[in-house]
């Protein structure tokens, strides 16, 4: 079904840039065009957020906004939310499908889209760190870790927030922390990256203690390999 899309339409909603069809995420000098005019849109939009807020003061205290500062948080928060959602749109398509398993020039498409994909994560993430925190700690499938730490060269930063995203009371996200701490420490086997390591084997053996049984075989089963990666990086 063909939609036409306005330039006041991508303004108020910028992922629509993304809503086209799937096989662009199979095509690099598309996909390319693509993401030029989704920054473009995006920067648009955050433009259009600011100019409404000089456009239109507060003029008293009414309703559940009662400050500007209050109105600049919401609007950034609803950036925030806009461009994780587009980067996490980008991550989902570089998830390898059955269709490029069975199609070898998928497979040659799917590397140079993941290199693309990851080139334009690696600009947001040096223009915008708060971002790459955003994104980690919304999550994403972690058999894309290798392919975002191997191909994102400033994924370096997340060592700054991995403490915090690990002191999380989901172990869903304490078990995405230590693996993406096992891939940085194989990719930077740095001083920094060995002492996240440590911090996460010293989080692991505590939850051993407290936690019951049932869950000491959810949490434990899925960081093994993580552990191994953690065990070759720093095998002292």
């Amino acid at each position: 079904k063909n939609v036409t899309i306005t330039q006041e339409n991508v303004l108020v909603d910028p992922l629509q840039v993304l809503r086209c069809d799937i096989r662009v995420f199979r095509c690099g000098p598309i996909l390319k065009i693509i993401l030029r005019i989704l920054e473009a849109s995006l920067a648009a939009s955050r433009s259009q957020l600011s100019r409404h807020l000089l456009d239109k003061p507060l003029l008293e205290k009414s309703g559940q906004l009662t400050s500007d500062s209050e109105r600049e948080e919401l609007k950034n928060a609803l950036i925030a939310a806009q461009e994780s959602a587009a980067l996490q749109i980008l991550l989902e398509a570089c998830l390898e499908t059955t269709e490029d398993q069975s199609k070898p020039e998928l497979m040659w498409s799917l590397r140079e889209v993941r290199n693309i994909i990851c080139s334009f994560l690696h600009q947001v993430f040096i223009s915008e760190p708060s971002l790459a925190k955003l994104v980690h700690f919304q999550g994403y499938p972690m058999e894309l870790l290798p392919v975002t730490v191997q191909g994102i060269p400033s994924m370096h930063i997340c060592l700054d927030f991995i403490p915090e995203l690990l002191s999380q009371a989901s172990l869903e996200k304490q078990i995405f922390a230590v693996d993406l701490v096992s891939h940085l420490s194989i990719q930077y086997a740095l001083p920094k990256a060995m002492s996240i390591a440590r911090l996460c084997v010293n989080t692991l053996s505590t939850l051993l203690s407290v936690l019951p049984s049932d869950l000491r075989l959810e949490l434990f089963q899925p960081v093994l390999k993580s552990l191994v990666r953690i065990c070759i990086a720093f095998p002292s």
